[in-house]
């Protein structure tokens, strides 16, 4: 799921995996048994893992966290919102955001690592001016790109717990109206313990460079995320999480938000998701509602 943050009255940053998501995986570490017991290493992009030893499916959505399990090596996956929307009133303007059709691509290339690529889809903001009632700016058009890989550390084929690393760059392909015409970057560390009684835990600190506010410097940005996920049953998951974003920048803001979500397998291979996320603080975003899908093939 894309994260998206209001930058000022005439453009919005638009953080997508910074993921992100991207977004969290509905947890499923109960992989089959037999997906524990295989040999997987000898597989490749080339040399596709056979059905019966696929791990169990496990996007990255749909709340802001990242999950630790790779796609299987040789298999293709995509997840992309449907619709996201964002109303912030941080800065003094409000700012309303519809993006569509943001897909993340994924390639399995090993057993422990995939290959990604995060495109921020058609984005439609406007900023008013709550005072004057008038329109201070409106942008459109595509995003910027995010190249990521994540490498799986341990638990990627089962297990009461697992680790990755997702560095990842990001690409300026958006209009300047809609990005900040910067290379920024950074590295992500999701970690996932499963729990008693159909509860999961992934927390996920991550650090970033990003360009600053007010000038064309970088400043260091810290991200932590805490989520809970509960499967009601085998296709039905709900989630509820903290965020937090704080960076060196003075003129980049905290925030804080309070996210909740629902995903539900349709088959093995094919997951639709909802979500709302909710400001804590007033330089968050007051409300982003969004609506996706993921499948693998």
């Amino acid at each position: 799921m894309l994260r998206l943050w209001p930058a000022g009255a005439t453009a919005l940053t638009i953080l997508a995996g910074v993921v992100p998501v991207a977004a969290q995986p509905v947890l499923r570490l109960d992989t089959p048994a037999n997906s524990t017991a295989a040999d997987k290493s000898g597989y490749t992009l080339f040399s596709p893992t056979p059905d019966g030893v696929l791990r169990t499916f496990s996007p990255d959505r749909p709340t802001k966290s990242n999950g630790p399990l790779t796609v299987d090596a040789g298999l293709f996956q995509y997840e992309t919102d449907l619709v996201n929307y964002l109303h912030s009133n941080a800065g003094g303007v409000s700012t309303r955001t519809y993006v569509a059709l943001d897909p993340t691509l994924k390639v399995g290339l090993t057993r422990r690592v995939d290959l990604e690529l995060q495109f921020n889809g058609y984005t439609n903001t406007r900023v008013l001016d709550p005072g004057a009632g008038a329109t201070v700016s409106r942008a459109d058009g595509a995003g910027d790109l995010v190249v990521r890989s994540k490498v799986n550390l341990f638990g990627n084929d089962g297990g009461a717990a697992a680790m990755a690393l997702i560095p990842y760059v990001k690409i300026p392909t958006a209009a300047r109206t809609l990005g900040n015409n910067q290379v920024e970057g950074g590295l992500i560390l999701p970690i996932s313990i499963t729990l008693p009684a159909g509860f999961a835990l992934v927390v996920m600190p991550e650090i970033d460079l990003l360009k600053n506010n007010n000038d064309g410097g970088k400043h260091v940005n810290v991200t932590g995320i805490v989520n809970i996920g509960y499967s009601i049953n085998k296709r039905l998951t709900v989630f509820g999480e903290l965020y937090s974003a704080v960076g060196a920048d003075a003129h980049t803001p905290p925030v804080y938000t309070a996210d909740a979500a629902v995903a539900y397998l349709l088959t093995d291979s094919i997951q639709l998701d909802a979500g709302a996320n909710f400001g804590l603080n007033r330089n968050a975003p007051n409300l982003q509602i969004y609506t996706g899908i993921s499948q693998r093939f």
